[in-house]
């Protein structure tokens, strides 16, 4: 019996001794690493919003130092030396009217209502020269400062127009006869990114307004009349050379050099007509349009301080 007793004892033993080594063999599984998640990327900031206002201010600040490269006009000579040489090497949008036009243009030339240039801005090539012709280059000159502040740095005006610069000062032909509408054209442009297209609309508005009536311009004998009755009832800013303003001026009027004007933007009144009078009305007539784009109540003196208030009008100047 002792032996049955000793014998059961060793084999419990060797028994719990058997589980004891199988438990410490089982090697622990570890735990399943998961994968740390990434933290979503931040959302890029929504670009703010452009300020139309803002972008035009910075447009026509950016027109004036241009002018002392270049006034932004061609002389009939030049314009007809580039149509001998290649008469596909330029575009010449005649904005007189259309009964002008069909009577004589320059040939290749095609016609748009002064108005209606913002209809077909997206038919100007950006690729060759482009002129702009009227009759005197006043209203030109207006149309060049649009469209250059649109983004078409290729629009020049003609020198004088087609009635004082072409024909009765360069004797040059108007053989073209019947019409040409710029509007037939191809579409070839559009604007080049989203502060392009506020330009562009900004430039479209003026030209709706000029559909509309609003010429921007004051005759001499208005402009004197009404400085007569009242020194403020406009601001005048002379654009001719400071030699030139000091020498004779209208009465009140304020100097500033042209390529200067964007310097002055901020000092120009919005309660106001402000009116721009330069030599021959051709640069008063961009920096109006430039002006007129910025929402000013602005205005082009016609035929200039030199040719209108004393050459057409003979009006006096103060110095």
């Amino acid at each position: 019996m002792k032996k049955f007793v000793k014998s059961l004892l060793i084999l419990l033993l060797i028994s719990a001794m058997a589980v004891s080594i199988v438990g410490c063999s089982k090697s622990e599984t570890p735990p399943v690493q998961q994968p740390a998640q990434e933290a979503p990327s931040p959302a890029e900031p929504a670009k703010p919003a452009l300020d139309p206002q803002q972008v035009i201010l910075e447009a026509a600040k950016g027109y004036f130092p241009k002018v002392t490269d270049s006034n932004n006009i061609i002389s009939a000579e030049n314009l007809k030396d580039l149509l001998d040489s290649n008469p596909n090497s330029v575009l010449i949008i005649d904005i007189r009217s259309a009964e002008d036009f069909e009577a004589g243009h320059i040939p290749g030339a095609v016609h748009s209502a002064w108005g209606k240039v913002g209809e077909i801005m997206d038919r100007i090539p950006k690729n060759k020269p482009v002129i702009v012709a009227c009759y005197s280059g006043q209203t030109a000159g207006q149309s060049v400062a649009l469209l250059r502040m649109a983004g078409f740095d290729n629009v020049k005006s003609l020198a004088s127009g087609m009635k004082l610069g072409w024909t009765e000062k360069s004797k040059f032909p108007t053989d073209g006869k019947g019409m040409e509408a710029a509007a037939a054209l191809s579409v070839v442009t559009s604007p080049a990114n989203e502060k392009e297209q506020i330009l562009w609309n900004a430039a479209k508005k003026v030209f709706t307004e000029i559909a509309g009536g609003n010429r921007a311009m004051i005759q001499p004998s208005e402009l004197n009349d009404a400085l007569q009755s009242n020194p403020n009832s406009f601001y005048v800013l002379d654009i001719r050379s400071a030699d030139h303003f000091a020498e004779g001026h209208i009465e009140h009027s304020i100097h500033s050099a042209w390529a200067k004007v964007g310097d002055k933007i901020n000092e120009l009144p919005t309660n106001r007509p402000i009116v721009v009078g330069c030599y021959s009305g051709q640069t008063a007539g961009q920096t109006v349009g430039v002006l007129r784009m910025l929402g000013l109540d602005a205005r082009s003196l016609t035929y200039g301080v030199r040719d209108g208030w004393v050459g057409t009008a003979n009006l006096p100047l103060v110095k």
